[in-house]
């Protein structure tokens, strides 16, 4: 039997609304336990459990970005409960828009007066994306993937492209690497073709202190979907779940229309 592709991540598998999440480069769903526990009751949080890491270690990372986008796309639509929204974070952003992207193009909406098919409507409430800019001028770190090991982890540290407990974490760099170079590799070779603005209304989630992302970057967000982006400010660097994820999930509860509870 093959392994999910989406998995619950915390104790709370169900809820009103399912969030799927995709991580930052390598990451995996247990880098999401802290961030899942902040949220209430009506979100039930599941994570994209790609090949090459944690409970799929023994197997290879994928390494072509249409072929996951695809896979992920039609398993979500096979499989995914409604309501529910997609929440990319960091380079996970681009993969959760492409998902989404894909959606519209496997389900699209019918016809003006043709009645709506059986079921419910396969796309998200919402796509959020987190520390990352625009897929049209986000800029992509197109060498790194090919560079020898010491000078891949001395650029992406240098660059800020992991959380600063994993880059000090020596040990672990030869079990990390192959998704982290799968990863920024499917990333390296994302070339954007421009189609119609998406549906799914866009929350761009972004930290007060983060270098790497500019302004217009994340304003261009706005060219991706036929309603006004919604921004909100963390007072966070770039690694938003890791330095406040209770406050992450408080903002993520709020554009999904979760009532927020206070312990």
């Amino acid at each position: 039997m093959s392994a999910p592709w989406f998995v619950p991540v915390g104790e709370r598998a169900e809820g009103r609304v399912r969030l799927y999440v995709f991580p930052n480069a390598g990451g995996g769903p247990a880098s999401l336990t802290e961030l899942a526990a902040g949220f209430p009751p009506e979100v039930g949080v599941w994570a994209v459990n790609l090949p090459g890491r944690q409970a799929r270690l023994a197997e290879p990372p994928l390494t072509d970005l249409h072929e996951l986008v695809d896979l992920l796309a039609r398993d979500l639509l096979a499989t995914a409960r409604r309501p529910y929204a997609l929440f990319g974070y960091c380079s996970g952003a681009l993969l959760a828009y492409l998902v989404c992207r894909r959606l519209a193009e496997l389900s699209p909406p019918p016809g003006p007066g043709a009645p709506p098919g059986p079921g419910a409507p396969p796309g998200p409430e919402r796509l959020l994306v987190g520390s990352f800019a625009a897929p049209d001028v986000a800029l992509l770190l197109r060498r790194l993937p090919s560079l020898p090991s010491w000078l891949f982890w001395e650029q992406l540290i240098e660059l800020g492209g992991v959380p600063a407990e994993v880059a000090g974490r020596e040990a672990l760099r030869p079990v990390l690497e192959p998704a982290l170079r799968a990863d920024f590799g499917m990333l390296a070779g994302y070339r954007h073709h421009p189609g119609p603005p998406l549906p799914t209304p866009i929350t761009v989630l972004y930290g007060r202190r983060d270098g790497s992302v500019s302004r217009g970057g994340l304003l261009g967000w706005r060219r991706q979907s036929v309603s006004r982006p919604s921004l909100r400010e963390l007072d966070a660097s770039h690694w938003l779940a890791e330095e406040t994820p209770d406050r992450l999930a408080a903002v993520i509860a709020e554009e999904i229309g979760c009532a927020w509870a206070t312990a």
